[in-house]
C-alpha cells in the first residue's frame, strides 16, 4: 500500500512540544492523522471517518485539512493515557479502549449469570477438555458450548400445545 501526505504541518501542541502533523487519506475511509514529536519519538493518532469529516463540513482541499491540523490538540483521557482530540464539531473523540490493568478489572466485572465471565469461560473450557476435540472442530464446540450456555442470554420455554 502506498500511502502519501493530503498535509503536512508543524505546530506547537499543549504539552509544549514542536509536533509534526501528517494527513493520510484512507478514501473511502476517512483521513489518519498522526502527530509526531521527534524530540520525544511520540506518535499519536485520530483517524476520523467519512462521515466525521462531511458532519464538520471538512472536504480534502488544502484550505479544509488546513483547519482540521490546526482543530487538533492533545487531550488527556481516563487513566492518564494522551490522545490526539479535534475542537471541530462533528469529529468524534477517541475511544477509550482498557488496557493492562484496566483491561482486566473490566473483564473481571463482567456479569454472565450469578458469575462472571472469566468464571464462565473456565467453565466452558474444561468441558472442552473433557470432548477434545480438535482444530476448527474445537472452536465451533466452544462457540455452540457457550450459545447454549450464557446464562444472560433469556431463557424461553414454549407451552406444550395439548391437542383435543
Amino acid at each position: 500500500m502506498n500511502l502519501s501526505y493530503l498535509y503536512v504541518q508543524g505546530r506547537q501542541l499543549s504539552d509544549g512540544g514542536m509536533y509534526i502533523i501528517s494527513v493520510t487519506d484512507l478514501d473511502p475511509a476517512g483521513v489518519l492523522i498522526k502527530a509526531y514529536n521527534q524530540v520525544t519519538s511520540s506518535e499519536y493518532y485520530l483517524s476520523p471517518s467519512e462521515d466525521e469529516l462531511e458532519e464538520a463540513g471538512l472536504s480534502r482541499q488544502k484550505e479544509d485539512l488546513k483547519t482540521l491540523v490546526e482543530s487538533i490538540d492533545l487531550t488527556e483521557l481516563s487513566g492518564g493515557r494522551t490522545f490526539l482530540r479535534s475542537s471541530l464539531a462533528g469529529i468524534k473523540d477517541p475511544k477509550v479502549i482498557p488496557q493492562g490493568a484496566e483491561a482486566a478489572q473490566f473483564i473481571k466485572s463482567i456479569p454472565a449469570g450469578t458469575d462472571t465471565l472469566p468464571e464462565l469461560l473456565t467453565t466452558a473450557l474444561s468441558e472442552l477438555c473433557k470432548v477434545k476435540p480438535s482444530g476448527l472442530d474445537a472452536v465451533r464446540w466452544l462457540g455452540q458450548w457457550l450459545l447454549e450456555n450464557n446464562p444472560n442470554q433469556p431463557q424461553i420455554e414454549e407451552p406444550i400445545v395439548e391437542e383435543a
